[in-house]
């Protein structure tokens, strides 16, 4: 009989952050704009720490970014407000973007106003989890599926931005994330493509 070896798993359990702010690694948005062409700027409306930002414009693309607080110095255009307050224009053409969760309530008003505002690419990085819910696939996912989910792989650690403004270091995640792409200039589609990031091995190009 083969013996299993059983490796200790490295993951700790955070206190909940108070606006769900989660910090998703700046590979994971890299990955994305390996596969992805945007065409306009890239607005991320709850831009954070600016992970997203930073890779946007390390792919070269004009990058805005705003949220409800400033949460670091950003050298993007950056604006406080509320994404979700009706009746205000869009920062960007593009919408990519690590939501606040809130038992997916959030990921899924920020998805649903991104779709309302933006005329060219919506990307949302979100949990695995979040394509599973009967009440989204007969509602969110029925009115507007995606046209590509991305599943990024190896996984990815996403602790509270506080803990790492703390200092300390990502590491040890437990969770499976994706990002789901809406293409607003392209038709709606039938049924959405899957397919996968995966980290590039040492030494390829």
């Amino acid at each position: 009989m083969t013996d299993v070896v059983i490796k200790e798993r490295n993951s700790k359990i955070f206190k909940r952050d108070d606006l769900d702010w989660y910090v998703e690694p700046e590979r994971a948005s890299e990955m994305l704009f390996e596969v992805e062409r945007f065409v306009g700027a890239i607005w991320d409306p709850a831009c954070g720490s600016g992970n997203i930002l930073r890779a946007a414009k390390d792919a070269g693309y004009v990058a805005i970014g705003s949220d409800l607080v400033r949460r670091a110095e950003h050298s993007c255009v950056f604006e406080e407000r509320d994404f979700l307050e009706a009746g205000r224009e869009a920062l960007g053409v593009n919408i990519v973007c690590n939501p606040p969760f809130y038992r997916g309530k959030g990921t899924e008003g920020f998805i649903r106003r991104a779709l309302e505002i933006c005329t060219g690419k919506v990307a949302i990085f979100a949990s695995i989890g979040f394509l599973t819910g009967q009440q989204r696939a007969n509602g969110l996912f029925a009115d507007h599926p995606p046209h590509r989910i991305w599943m990024v792989t190896p996984r990815v650690s996403c602790p509270p931005g506080e803990w790492l403004a703390a200092g300390n270091k990502a590491g040890g995640g437990t969770d499976d994330w994706v990002w789901m792409v809406w293409d607003q200039t392209a038709p709606a589609p039938a049924f959405s493509q899957l397919g996968w990031l995966r980290k590039k091995k040492e030494g390829a190009r």
